[in-house]
């Protein structure tokens, strides 16, 4: 994770039908029981962390529950700062 740093953008397709089309996903995953978080490099410069370390597993399955949130299925990680 880039701590917000990076932005992604959401893929949405359109397409007339007139041309074929092909997509290639590629897709790296950790094992359930890996912890993700913002990577060091991020915070080498003492910038905060802007999401918890959570288990992958736990992204995964909060992920699915809220899979049409598109990229809101992040926030759970985030750190509330009061």
């Amino acid at each position: 994770m880039s701590n917000g740093r990076y932005k992604s953008v959401e893929h949405c397709v359109m397409t007339d039908g007139s041309k074929n089309r092909i997509s290639i996903p590629i897709f790296i995953n950790p094992r359930p029981s890996d912890k993700i978080s913002p990577l060091r490099e991020v915070l080498a410069s003492g910038e905060k962390a802007v999401y918890k370390e959570v288990l992958y597993s736990d992204y995964v399955k909060h992920f699915f529950r809220k899979a049409h949130d598109g990229k809101k299925t992040i926030d759970f990680a985030k750190i509330r700062r009061t």
